[in-house]
């Protein structure tokens, strides 16, 4: 399920009502997995199948993407980010979709999506950043280039932006989500770049 706003909802998040748009109201938060790393607490690690969002200067890291994607979400008008460590693209109709939505490209990017909106983020103004889905063997199905082509239509979607990515080839990478709304990728071959 993709969550979709219309436009005639108001800027600020305290302005809003139960009325507003067309948001589906839901029973419960949406459920936020990853955790302060133990040696750094301004660190966010973000595991495989988690998600993570902060209000604050903490910056969100993940590490291990070969086919798996991660994909950064920022609403910058109140700084407020997400990123999601997702394995496989498509979860709608498994039972681990229920209990593992960030397992999944398109569960994860709507629990993320939810996640930033209930801490108050406005799902129209969010802009993404794809990093990852490398094809790390030579698979006649492989895994990577299916969760980047899953992103891009489960963001598109949401109405969600892609504003830059690094993904694809046969490279590992490493990335850090900092307060500033960029996203630092650092491959295995040691290369480093932010977008």
């Amino acid at each position: 399920m993709t969550r979709s706003l219309s436009d005639d909802r108001p800027d600020d998040p305290a302005d809003r009502t139960e009325s507003d748009g067309d948001a589906v109201a839901d029973p419960e938060p949406a459920t936020v997995t990853g955790g302060a790393a133990a040696n750094d607490p301004g660190r966010i690690k973000v595991g495989v199948g988690e998600l993570a969002v902060t209000t604050d200067d903490a910056v969100l890291t993940t590490s291990g993407l070969g086919s798996c994607v991660a994909v950064a979400l920022v609403d910058e008008r109140v700084g407020i980010r997400g990123l999601l460590h997702a394995m496989l693209p498509a979860g709608e109709g498994r039972t681990t979709a229920v209990s593992r939505p960030a397992k999944y490209v398109d569960t994860g990017i709507d629990s993320l999506i939810g996640a930033l909106d209930d801490a108050g983020a406005d799902p129209r103004r969010l802009e993404a950043r794809v990093a990852g889905g490398a094809e790390m063997l030579d698979l006649t199905d492989a895994v990577g280039p299916r969760n980047v082509q899953r992103v891009g239509e489960v963001l598109d979607a949401a109405g969600v932006p892609v504003v830059a990515s690094d993904v694809g080839d046969a490279v590992g990478r490493t990335v850090r989500f900092g307060p500033d709304g960029r996203l630092a990728v650092r491959a295995a071959d040691g290369f480093e770049r932010v977008i």
